[in-house]
């Protein structure tokens, strides 16, 4: 997932580097199986890379559409999503949210994994992000509360 704008042109050089790899092997009439493979290889590449800038370029087009419920697993890229639909870098995501830079870069690279609650809730308080929890009993209708962050 692209985080953020210099990832974002990052990403679109190398994929034009790879628009331009697979055309060299698409125009080289030697059909060689290893370029066969290559070819293969290259093209999935380029259709993982499309779709993250695909994703990025939508969250900055349609802020706060792509923000639905999801599952607690996606929290992170809900975060990150959040911070691109908001325009923000993540200098300013971190001021926003009173975190340094470098410790939002760690949390981000890793997926937020090492975070702790205390700091999750602090992002998520700051950020003007609500966390909702719902779970269900074995043949119980759903239940849901909402748990605004403090």
């Amino acid at each position: 997932m692209i985080k953020n704008e210099k990832q974002y042109w990052i990403t679109r050089k190398k994929l034009q580097e790879l628009y331009d790899e697979i055309n060299l092997i698409e125009r080289d009439e030697k059909t060689d199986p290893t370029d066969e493979l290559t070819l293969v290889s290259l093209l999935v590449l380029k259709e993982q890379m499309e779709a993250e800038i695909g994703t990025y370029d939508q969250s900055k087009a349609e802020p706060l559409l792509l923000l639905q419920e999801r599952s607690i697993d996606e929290l992170p890229e809900l975060l990150i999503e959040f911070k691109i639909q908001l325009g923000l870098t993540q200098k300013q995501f971190s001021q926003k949210i009173g975190m340094k830079e470098q410790q939002l870069q760690r949390y981000e690279a890793e997926n937020y994994n090492s975070i702790s609650f205390k700091n999750l809730l602090k992002i998520l308080h700051a950020a003007g992000l609500e966390v909702t929890v719902r779970g269900t009993v074995s043949g119980a209708n759903p239940s849901s509360a909402r748990f605004p962050v403090h």
